[in-house]
């Protein structure tokens, strides 16, 4: 698989062991206040100013400090078979993406791979958007999937040209899949009848069954990802 961009500037902080072994211990202390009730955003401020974090490490530590190493509903690969999926498209997405881009990515305290993107409103597609899609679809293929509903937040620009993408491409590979742009993803998610794909902790906690797709893909597929390992000193 190839790279199509190395990391932004602003990711060159991860470069420094120094400054990434700062990052492990406040990832250590915020989950320890996270997992006796403090505020999360009032423990995120204490902590990253305790650190003297920058506003990119702050984004980290918040992605990679929540304890969920107890929680239910993981469903494993051979489980999939002949199961629907529903797909937190943006979620996924931006994730592969910045794997196979060079981006960084973090591995947190419950294991999970995520993104540090920020999606508030606007979102474009990049080089590597096709490919990102290609390869979930082909993934899921693989797995056996009975078929995959993507679903885009239609708030967020180019939402709606995502949607038709993921049809695009499903129908070329001859893969079931269907996707649409929506408003309230994450309650659709929440009330889906089949395996959830998303690294979102709200709807991960409620109850629904999920899979770790993006991880999956990443260490089948892009085994030279930049990962930066935040859940372990």
């Amino acid at each position: 698989m190839r790279r199509h961009r190395g990391p932004a500037p602003e990711d060159r902080l991860f470069d420094d062991p120094r400054r990434v072994e700062r990052l492990r211990w406040a990832v250590e202390d915020l989950s320890w206040l996270l997992r006796r009730g403090y505020s999360p955003k009032a423990a995120a401020k204490l902590v990253g100013d305790r650190y003297q974090l920058g506003s990119r490490e702050r984004l980290a530590l918040s992605h990679a400090s929540w304890d969920r190493s107890d929680r239910g509903g993981e469903v494993s690969a051979e489980e999939l078979k002949g199961r629907p999926l529903c797909i937190d498209g943006f979620n996924l997405l931006i994730t592969l993406e910045t794997a196979l881009g060079g981006g960084i990515l973090i591995r947190g305290i419950d294991g999970r791979i995520r993104d540090l993107a920020n999606v508030h409103g606007s979102y474009s597609l990049r080089a590597e958007t096709e490919e990102a899609i290609t390869l979930a679809l082909k993934s899921m293929r693989d797995l056996g999937v009975k078929e995959s509903l993507w679903y885009f937040d239609r708030p967020v620009s180019n939402s709606g040209r995502l949607a038709a993408l993921v049809r695009t491409i499903a129908e070329n590979l001859g893969v079931e899949a269907r996707a649409e742009a929506i408003d309230r993803v994450d309650a659709t998610l929440k009330a889906c009848d089949g395996i959830v794909v998303t690294a979102d902790a709200a709807i991960l906690d409620s109850g629904v069954e999920w899979f770790d797709l993006a991880g999956w893909i990443i260490r089948r597929r892009i085994p030279d990802a930049r990962i930066v390992e935040l859940g372990s000193r």
